[in-house]
């Protein structure tokens, strides 16, 4: 098994998956250690819900046709980013975003073949399992905060797998 290093420094952003089947026992070690991620009085906010098979095949069947249909995405609830995104973060996201879309041969100014790029995520990118995690509306950023720690911890011991 990789160790807590190489996990971190190989560890990278996948955007197509191979549909290789992943073991059930592999997801369930994963999320029982990650499980002593740290929160804030052990609160432990999230709830997650790992999805496979059949199910994870209707729900990215459901997205695929509310895609098709041209169903407007929901609306945020959150914003992603300030507003005014402000220099060093700007550029960074700018650069992002040119090698992503550069190396999908999609141009800047194509919207259409932007949105489809972006759809993948409602496939899963390809993932045979899908991981959706969930926190209470009343918590604030601290508790978002130990959702982050605990999800960092779960692509860890996922890379590490």
């Amino acid at each position: 098994m990789m160790d807590v290093y190489g996990a971190v420094r190989s560890r990278r952003a996948v955007r197509g998956f191979t549909d290789r089947y992943v073991p059930r026992e592999v997801l369930e070690r994963v999320l029982s250690a990650a499980a002593w991620s740290p929160s804030g009085s052990n609160l432990q906010p999230w709830r997650a819900y790992v999805v496979t098979g059949a199910p994870l095949a209707r729900i990215k069947r459901r997205a695929g046709e509310r895609l098709a249909a041209g169903d407007p995405w929901d609306e945020r609830q959150y914003e992603m980013y300030p507003p005014t995104l402000r220099s060093p973060y700007r550029e960074r996201r700018s650069t992002f975003g040119a090698q992503r879309y550069g190396a999908l041969g999609v141009a800047r100014e194509d919207w259409q073949a932007r949105y489809r790029a972006a759809a993948g995520n409602w496939d899963c990118y390809g993932a045979p399992a899908a991981l959706f995690c969930y926190i209470d509306r009343d918590f604030g950023p601290p508790q978002w905060s130990d959702v982050g720690m605990y999800l960092q911890t779960v692509m860890l011991l996922l890379r590490a797998e």
